[in-house]
């Protein structure tokens, strides 16, 4: 019988570390080792040394299809940080304050983190789409035909559409860290400085924002992991293709036609799907660190104390 006083480790980080070896390290080792050679998944396994890492940053062919998903899933974690994450943290300081129905307004911001990315796509193709959906009937309803459009048909219209529809479905998982870290705060703190005189800016600016520091840093380092992560909702949408001209493709979506569909370019690679979810990986630890090392010392400053000025 283990003596837990004696050794915590075996009977509490031992097994954790056990599943986490099955499950996360063992399966990144096994895609760098994949990723050295040409394999389709099935028969043997040709050793091709760094080529899948060259064709894939220089190749002709693919480097563009590369640097294009890249490129999307950065400029969407644009949108998370720059856009969406102010809005979560706008509705959650909302809902804070307890305004009117904010029970009602809870429930309906968090509902479609709930309902399945599959359901949310399918919907949203049944909203867009050119010849059925609402969108184009209510425009020929009031008489605007010159305002149709395809809508996930069209390369410029595309990418801010399934942004939207993503931060939709996802904007309540920020939010509500944002309202936890809210309801954390003191409020003999904010009802000193209401007798002190503190406007809501004032408060905000001085009080709350410090005050949401774990928060923050949470839920820019998530935020910019779901950015770089996205798959289902761009998949339903645009199709394995990543939509017209690439124009809603991701990283994920790259892997997914090597690795599992490899119809779309007549070729199934198992070693260069490896590649790519290497190659990510390595890219998301990289933003993480960078980001981890930055909000640390802005945030903490030598003091371990966030400083306001």
């Amino acid at each position: 019988m283990l003596r837990f006083t004696r050794k915590p480790y075996l009977g509490f980080i031992f097994p954790g570390f056990v599943i986490y070896t099955v499950f996360m390290i063992v399966p990144l080792l096994t895609a760098v080792y994949y990723s050295f050679f040409q394999w389709s998944g099935l028969g043997p396994k040709i050793f091709i040394g760094l080529e899948n890492y060259r064709s894939l940053f220089f190749d002709e062919r693919l480097s563009g299809i590369f640097w294009n998903a890249l490129g999307n899933n950065f400029k969407f974690v644009g949108i998370v940080l720059a856009i969406i994450m102010p809005i979560q943290l706008f509705i959650a300081y909302w809902l804070d304050v307890k305004i009117i129905g904010y029970k009602f307004h809870r429930t309906i911001i968090f509902l479609p983190y709930v309902i399945s990315s599959t359901i949310v796509g399918f919907l949203t193709m049944l909203v867009f789409n050119p010849n059925i959906g609402i969108i184009n009937t209510f425009l020929k309803y009031v008489g605007l035909d010159s305002h149709l459009s395809a809508w996930f048909g069209d390369p410029r219209r595309a990418f801010p559409l399934v942004s939207i529809v993503i931060a939709w479905q996802g904007i309540a998982a920020g939010m509500f860290i944002f309202l936890a870290n809210l309801k954390g705060i003191s409020q003999n703190i904010i009802e000193a400085s209401l007798i002190d005189g503190a406007g809501r800016w004032q408060r905000f600016r001085y009080i709350i924002l410090p005050s949401l520091k774990p928060s923050l840093i949470n839920n820019i380092i998530l935020g910019t992991i779901w950015g770089l992560t996205q798959f289902d909702i761009p998949f339903v949408v645009g199709g394995s293709q990543g939509g017209v001209n690439n124009s809603i493709d991701f990283m994920n979506l790259f892997f997914y036609r090597f690795a599992f569909g490899g119809s779309y370019y007549g070729e199934t690679s198992m070693g260069f799907g490896a590649t790519i979810s290497v190659v990510l990986f390595f890219i998301i630890l990289i933003v993480a660190i960078i980001q981890i090392t930055f909000l640390t010392r802005k945030f903490d400053g030598g003091s371990g104390q966030r400083s306001i000025k």
